[in-house]
């Protein structure tokens, strides 16, 4: 049944619910606040460090040696500098702070909207926030939430023209076009519905004037470094895979054309709007954190048509925080507490920074191999040092990238290629990438900690220093302890590894593998109680498990002690996180190694079960 008084209420003038807006603005900081981070927040501080050095913005690479020369510009240059400023004055939580503070205030925007049914307006914006996590990232495309939630509320009220709207639309149309050209041509679009929406009964006089709003948006973009060329890079939006909440998308697509058919005509701006970004979202995934919130207004009307508004009872707005309470955990548990480990930039604390101050420590310097994915932390991190490639996609192209990340494989024609000198590589166990330096008599370990290796060419310029490196009983990059079976059973190398294992923890003090992997060697000396001192120091640091690697090697470690509850507890632990974080090397080889523990534990069926599953996974290295 259509409530004609609810629909005719969406008409008035936008009034806050402040109750409402401040949970619906609490809750989304918090999911902004807690999520993902990625590598490209880096490039972005690099940038804006080189153009406030400059002066100018770069028209060249210059970061990378395997590019140096090719045309490449960014097309971010003030979020370039604001992140940079931020980073340097305050660090990178302050990035985190304001970043959530933007997209809080984006969502909250959109609240007054639908006036009529605030309370079912503060869910739905709720549920958006929830379903639009991926975008929320330390990127641009953060800022992207509030630039467009501001458009929507100056162009969608139904008043006659002012110049004032056209000098705000302009206004709000050049900052984000500054901030970020690519996206920022979705102002267009909307002041060009606007434009469409006044037109269709309107005296040619009034087309005119509201054509100012489309001529001062299209102004606004064209006063960029790169102009109206910009909104061209739109549609190489990055896609943020499958992740926790997209199916919620789905329900955001579907729910959001549905409503925009049915408000079509009372609310033409907020439907083609709608309608129009859930369906570019469709051709470029990026898009669809923006066309979630986007959609969530015109949901909220849609809904108003078809049942009673709910008045903002007190009891009411308690359930209402209570239900972003418990959707805040979800986040928490399904999203941080999963991916916020796996997803390529730690945040505050830089990956790769124990491994740079070692290479400064050293004076290391020459050509650098590194993977795609740390090469933009490591341009934030070591401002003079180019890097071998890092995650700008275009500009690398997909025959480059394809080489640098099948690069266990492909490694020793690379280097003959490109000459390198040293290797800076991630600590991945899963799978043993690094089993080709290790093997390799030209390479030699300088340097390990829990996230990342150093390795040095002894043909190239730090020959000297190679030379002088002992020889490594332990290999860092292999995740079961095992390996360490062989030279323990030799009396004489005993006190090597022993001695090599004491170095280690020297060389990475707060590190939590070479403990592990010290108290089972003196596990297998005959020192336990020492062991058992050190092992309880390792578990305090990994904490509750947000590192599968090195909880499946606490478990190994347990389980040679003969822990078999917290062994296979801590397997179990290891193999759902290497789940979630959609790791399939190192899923199938902790599941395989807990369904032998299971077997010895005298549980079959469940080892039977957990066997099928490791196999079913089919990696693309056999598990280690």
């Amino acid at each position: 049944m259509t409530h004609h008084s609810a629909a005719h209420r969406q008409d008035d003038t936008h009034h806050p619910h402040w109750p409402l807006a401040t949970i619906l603005f609490l809750f989304v900081f918090l999911i902004g606040a807690h999520c993902v981070h990625r590598p490209e927040t880096w490039l972005h501080i690099r940038t804006g460090a080189d153009i406030i050095a400059k002066h100018s913005l770069p028209h060249t690479d210059t970061f990378s040696y395997t590019c140096a020369g090719r045309p490449w510009t960014t097309d971010t240059w003030l979020t370039d500098v604001a992140f940079r400023l931020l980073y340097h004055s305050l660090g990178y939580k302050a990035l985190i702070v304001a970043k959530g503070i933007a997209i809080a205030l984006a969502f909250a925007l959109l609240l007054p909207i639908s006036a009529g049914s605030p309370l079912v307006a503060a869910a739905v914006l709720g549920l958006g926030a929830a379903a639009a996590w991926p975008g929320m990232a330390e990127t641009p495309a953060a800022l992207d939430f509030l630039f467009l939630a501001l458009l929507i509320r100056i162009l969608r009220p139904k008043k006659p023209f002012s110049w004032s709207t056209v000098l705000q639309v302009g206004l709000v149309e050049l900052l984000w076009s500054n901030f970020d050209s690519a996206t920022a041509g979705l102002g267009i679009v909307l002041a060009g519905l606007k434009f469409i929406k006044t037109s269709i009964n309107a005296e040619k006089e009034d087309r005119l004037r509201f054509s100012a709003i489309l001529i001062a948006a299209t102004l606004g973009l064209a006063l960029t470094p790169r102009g109206l060329g910009a909104a061209a890079s739109i549609f190489s939006a990055a896609s943020y895979g499958p992740f926790p909440g997209s199916e919620l998308y789905k329900l955001f697509v579907f729910g959001g054309a549905a409503a925009a058919w049915v408000c079509l005509q009372q609310e033409f701006f907020l439907s083609l709007t709608g309608a129009l970004l859930l369906g570019l979202s469709l051709l470029t995934p990026g898009l669809r954190p923006l066309a979630i919130m986007a959609a969530c207004p015109i949901l909220t009307l849609g809904l108003a048509h078809f049942f009673t508004p709910l008045r903002c009872t007190v009891s009411r707005t308690a359930a209402l925080a209570l239900a972003l309470s418990l959707l805040c955990a979800w986040h928490w548990r399904a999203v941080y507490d999963a991916y916020g480990p796996a997803a390529g930039c730690r945040g505050p604390k830089p990956a790769m920074a124990g491994a740079i101050d070692f290479l400064r420590s050293h004076e290391i310097r020459g050509r650098m191999f590194n993977e795609p994915e740390t090469g933009c932390e490591l341009l934030a991190l070591t401002l003079s040092r180019p890097v071998f490639v890092d995650c700008r996609a275009a500009l690398y192209g997909p025959s480059f990238l394809k080489d640098a990340r099948l690069w266990p494989e492909r490694f020793p024609t690379l280097a003959e290629t490109y000459k390198f000198d040293f290797a800076l590589l991630r600590n991945r166990r899963a799978g043993y990438a690094t089993r080709i330096l290790d093997q390799d008599p030209d390479w030699r370990l300088a340097y390990a900690d829990d996230d990342a290796l150093v390795y040095l060419r002894r043909s190239g310029v730090h020959g000297r220093l190679v030379a002088d490196l002992p020889p490594r009983l332990a290999a860092p990059g292999r995740l079961w302890p095992d390996e360490l079976d062989k030279p323990l059973s030799d009396p004489k190398l005993q006190p090597q590894m022993v001695a090599e294992l004491d170095r280690w923890i020297a060389q990475s003090p707060d590190s939590i593998q070479p403990l592990l992997l010290k108290a089972y060697t003196l596990d297998r000396l005959g020192q336990p109680n020492e062991a058992k001192r050190l092992l309880g120091l390792a578990r305090d640091r990994l904490g509750n498990g947000r590192d599968p690697e090195l909880t499946a090697l606490l478990a190994a470690v347990l389980e040679k002690r003969s822990q078999t509850t917290d062994a296979l507890q801590s397997y179990r632990t290891a193999a759902r996180t290497a789940r979630r974080q959609g790791d399939i090397e190192l899923d199938a080889s902790t599941s395989l190694r807990y369904s032998e523990a299971l077997r010895r534990a005298g549980d079959e069926v469940r080892a039977q079960r957990w066997e099928k599953r490791a196999k079913s996974l089919n990696p693309q290295r056999s598990p280690e």
